[in-house]
């Protein structure tokens, strides 16, 4: 069983995202898979145990604060990891969660239970 997780940093620093990998790896992390888009770089780490804890919110009932959660299996290299649409911390970090609908990031967050929308960058 793993736990998963995605590790969000801007283009424009990839020497913080290199520490945080270096970091991750000493701590038993392994490296899944590398994205990018216009301005964010998304590295899809996992290692070997159970789901990180869960936290309560008003969003739902209980909702993961790692969206690669022992759930979701494993996906080989240049495919995106097959995860459930549920709430997870959100990766840019300018909002506590955000939806992921299966697929991709979607334009719904939330903070401190308060719901609303901001696109994805």
């Amino acid at each position: 069983m793993f736990t998963y997780d995605v590790i969000s940093e801007s283009i424009r620093n990839p020497q913080a995202l290199a520490s945080e990998l270096t970091r991750r790896s000493a701590l038993g992390w392994d490296l899944v898979q590398i994205t990018t888009d216009d301005t964010w770089v998304h590295a899809f780490v996992r290692r070997t145990g159970g789901a990180a804890p869960a936290v309560q919110t008003a969003v739902t009932a209980q909702t993961s604060v790692t969206p690669f959660s022992a759930a979701a299996t494993t996906a080989s290299a240049g495919a995106t990891p097959n995860v459930p649409a549920d709430w997870y911390k959100d990766p840019s970090g300018r909002f506590e969660l955000r939806y992921w609908n299966g697929s991709a990031w979607t334009e719904h967050v939330a903070t401190g239970g308060t719901q609303s929308t901001d696109a994805p960058r």
